[in-house]
């Protein structure tokens, strides 16, 4: 089909010359409008170097999308290829500023261009607002074009209005009457006029369907304003071939893309790579990603093929095969999605419940809430650690049903626990331990609780370790500051520091070194807390070295905040500065979606303490905290960034009002740092809109720390 867009070239090129107008172009239409082969030709026409990857289907991956980007930039710039590598999926801004810098510094001739297709694809990878930081910063003479079928997922108004963004629409891509006269004299084929009109009609212009219609009408099949794209397809596409081929066909439908070995093993069809290079070449519906090296079903096809799939039974083993075939490469997390489509409900318990395959993610799969929500509690008690995973989950979401569910859960499981007649699966002591450390999570912010939690724990163990709590977890839940989790009644902060100097470190020797320096950091966010300037310096830093023994990332952000805000308050602003720019370093080391979160919330504290706001986060100057991965709404801290945007726009009527609002969020988990910022904020505003006695008057009220 690459040839029919030779009837419409010239026009649609006229549109494309802009792509070297502009920074970034969105070539925005349905699927089989042509995006993909106009762009192609065009860049190819004008020989500018063209860097190009895409977005794929089902199991694509923001890493793998990444690693894909990398290798095709490496055929200009190996060097640049590593960095890129090296670096990882940028996940936030600090991220997205490094890409940049590298992409930057490669090697490239003026006027290369960035392609990315079925960027549409890319909606759950929490990727589409870093695509404006590219445009805004990157050099002139380097283009981006995103084709895509729809824009809903992309921000581009700011862009559009800056005259930094040019869109090519359907409207230019669609085949207009005269070029379909022309594509049917090119496939021989004679129709009136008439006909060519109920063509435009019913297709748009669409060149996909087009291509079918007129391979209908050769075989006589009328054109029918009723008629279904499938019976289209089954007619056109999936009857000519045999019954061997359809079967084939049916089976691959399980899959949105594949290799030809994932081929052989799911289809169990030992010809398979010989099927479809065939039908990759027969059929323009499947096609072969060179890049990724896969091969990739349209979705036309793909919808005809799973609505014809009517044998469940078959489903089902074909979901089972593919679920082995992702456990045998250790991808716990897709396999257990693809176990649990295939039924096998109680085998995906069994191997979360196996301490060998309990890895760090593995109990986040599609499907994971279905299956435990639908599951008897007799049966999820005979896998207690697959249990508990999914108790966890639910409890750290930021949903109070799922809370409240999580703690009733957790409840039921102690109870059955300490009446169960029968041998408990790993021993009463160890699914007690992990009980007792899961149950952090329903009493994260309540330190003697957690203190009891863990001192349980370590005597159940009895020396041996959690094999649930990883060292890779995130120990204070994405938030940058250790004591406002915890603090939570007023005249305690000195208590509270004490209980987890004392009791907290014993996590870190049951979970392999997560939380480690975590006392450190509680020492100095004290004495920073308290005016004790001469010993705050001294426990941070004991707190970040001690945390990079075990890589604890959580515990680094907290401690060069602390240490941020002291130099902050001794007038060190460089050295201040210079410390923030070490941690977005280490940060971006460990690209962690959360640990992103967290440094911007250090960010955007620091430069509110700086009167900068545009160098605040977008998110936290707008209060969307949809854009941002938080860990129980982020315990309220972010809403304290957000009212220092609200104080320095100097909007002081929105502030008064969210202010209410806002101690509603700090109330959630008692937060008493955040009540003392919310007074602050209302203190200023109403001296700001009432005057200096009402200002005074606001602070009298918060009682003393």
């Amino acid at each position: 089909m690459k040839k029919l867009t030779a009837l419409k070239r010239d026009r649609v090129n006229r549109s494309l010359e802009d792509i070297f107008n502009y920074p970034i172009t969105i070539v925005e239409a349905p699927m089989g409008y042509g995006k993909t082969t106009a762009v192609r030709e065009f860049l190819a026409l004008k020989g500018v170097p063209v860097i190009w990857t895409s977005f794929l289907p089902e199991d694509d991956t923001a890493s793998w999308f990444w690693e894909r980007l990398a290798n095709e930039i490496g055929k200009f710039d190996k060097v640049t290829e590593d960095r890129l590598k090296s670096l990882g999926i940028p996940s936030d801004t600090p991220q997205t500023i490094m890409a940049i810098n590298i992409i930057n510094e490669m090697v490239y001739r003026p006027g290369t261009t960035l392609v990315i297709d079925d960027y549409h694809l890319a909606k759950s990878m929490k990727m589409t607002a870093l695509f404006r930081h590219f445009v805004m910063e990157m050099p002139d003479d380097f283009h981006i074009v995103i084709l895509t079928r729809d824009t809903t997922n992309l921000d581009i108004s700011e862009l559009y209005v800056k005259g930094l963004c040019n869109v090519v629409s359907q409207n230019t891509l669609r085949f207009t009457q005269n070029e379909i006269r022309d594509y049917c004299t090119l496939m021989g084929f004679t129709v009136s006029e008439s006909v060519i009109k109920k063509i435009i009609n019913y297709t748009g212009g669409w060149i996909s369907l087009i291509y079918l219609i007129i391979l209908g009408m050769e075989r006589g099949i009328s054109i029918n304003r009723n008629s279904a794209i499938n019976e289209l397809v089954e007619k056109v596409l999936y009857n000519p071939y045999d019954e061997h081929i359809k079967r084939f066909l049916l089976r691959l439908s399980v899959m949105d893309s594949f290799t030809a070995e994932k081929a052989v093993f799911i289809t169990q069809e030992e010809e398979a790579e010989k099927i479809l290079i065939k039908l990759r070449r027969e059929n323009a519906f499947i096609t072969f990603d060179e890049a990724a090296g896969v091969y990739i079903i349209h979705n036309v096809l793909l919808d005809f093929l799973r609505n014809k799939q009517k044998d469940e039974e078959e489903c089902a083993v074909l979901n089972q095969r593919l679920g082995e075939w992702h456990l045998a490469r250790g991808e716990y997390r897709t396999a257990y999605c693809y176990l649990f489509r295939a039924g096998e409900k109680v085998r995906v318990l069994e191997l979360m419940d196996k301490e060998d395959t309990i890895t760090g993610d593995s109990a986040t799969f599609d499907g994971v809430l279905n299956l435990f929500a639908t599951l008897p509690r007799e049966i999820l008690f005979k896998y207690p650690l697959a249990y508990l995973q999914y108790i966890a989950i639910i409890l750290t979401n930021g949903d109070s049903n799922s809370y409240h569910d999580g703690v009733m859960r957790l409840n039921e499981l102690k109870e059955a626990l300490e009446n169960a007649e029968d041998p408990i699966p790993h021993g009463r002591n160890r699914v007690l331990a992990e009980f007792f450390l899961t149950r952090i999570f329903a009493v994260f912010n309540d330190a003697k609780e957690i203190a009891i939690c863990m001192k349980v724990a370590q005597h159940l163990l009895g020396g041996d370790v959690s094999c649930l709590q990883k060292r890779e977890a995130e120990f204070t839940l994405g938030s940058p500051h250790l004591l406002y989790t915890c603090y939570r009644e007023p005249g305690s902060l000195n208590e509270l520091t004490g209980c987890i100097v004392s009791d907290f470190p014993i996590f870190a020797k049951l979970a392999d070194g997560c939380g480690i320096g975590c006392d450190y950091v509680a020492l100095a966010e004290y004495s920073l807390e308290t005016g004790d300037w001469h010993t705050v310096e001294l426990n941070a830093f004991k707190a970040i070295y001690k945390a990079q023994t075990k890589e604890q990332t959580s515990i680094m952000i907290c401690a060069y905040f602390t240490l941020i805000r002291l130099y902050l308050y001794q007038g060190k602003i460089d050295e201040a500065l210079e410390l923030l720019r070490q941690l977005k370093q280490d940060v971006t080391k460990a690209n962690n979606p959360y640990y992103n979160t967290g440094l911007e919330m250090v960010e955007g504290y620091v430069n509110g303490c700086l009167m900068r706001i545009d160098s605040i986060p977008r998110w936290l100057q707008t209060g969307d905290m949809s854009a941002a991965h938080l860990f129980y709404g982020g315990l309220g801290f972010n809403y304290i960034i957000f009212g220092k945007a609200l104080l320095l726009s100097k909007n002081y009527i929105k502030l008064e009002m969210l202010t209410e609002e806002f101690e509603c969020k700090f109330a959630i988990f008692h937060n008493q740092f955040g009540f003392l910022h919310n007074q602050i904020f209302k203190a200023v505003t109403n001296y700001s809109l009432y005057g200096m006695n009402a200002g005074c008057a606001a602070l009298r009220k918060y009682r003393q720390l």
